[in-house]
């Protein structure tokens, strides 16, 4: 191979490579905060998704009531930890928020199992592919949205949520 060849065979391989690696670089915790931020304020993207026991719920069909959208996996710790506070919130406020928890990309008996053992009452929205998850910009679970009655996202959390922020949270949307 000629030395020019070889030269350009390198090139190659280097833009290959630094595109490669810029592709798999894992976000800063930074970059996933405000990605998820930039949500706030802004009108809620709107989705259609089966839920485990029924038909196609879409979050237009929401319009009017008090929605949290959360983002969640059985694998994840922080999920496990906060799925009975949001269940007892909604439990507690059955006329004042929709729970709509948006499993990514599980298959569907491994969330069956996940909703028996913690006693869910609320929507479990099976998201196969993470289309929606993408249109939320989710890079971390668990990631949760509280969307006011005209579907603006009004906050928007990383991370496990406590009982205490969650009513916090509608409280707010509620005056």
């Amino acid at each position: 191979m000629s030395k020019r060849r070889w030269n350009i065979f390198l090139l190659v391989v280097a833009l290959i490579g630094g595109a490669w690696i810029q592709a798999s670089r894992v976000p800063s915790e930074d970059e996933i905060v405000a990605r998820v931020a930039a949500r706030v304020n802004f009108q809620a993207p709107d989705f259609a998704l089966t839920p485990l026991d029924g038909a196609s719920i879409s979050l237009s069909q929401q319009r009017g009531k008090i929605v949290l959208i959360n983002f969640w996996a059985t694998w994840c710790p922080p999920c496990r930890a906060e799925m009975p506070e949001i269940n007892a919130v909604a439990q507690a406020h059955p006329d004042q928020l929709i729970v709509l928890a948006i499993n990514n990309a599980e298959e569907e008996a491994r969330v069956r199992q996940f909703v028996s053992e913690f006693q869910l009452t609320f929507p479990i929205l099976l998201d196969p592919d993470g289309s929606v998850a993408n249109k939320y910009a989710v890079l971390g679970l668990p990631t949760s949205f509280f969307v006011d009655r005209e579907g603006i996202v009004r906050a928007a959390n990383i991370g496990a949520m406590s009982r205490a922020y969650i009513e916090a949270q509608i409280a707010a949307l509620t005056k």
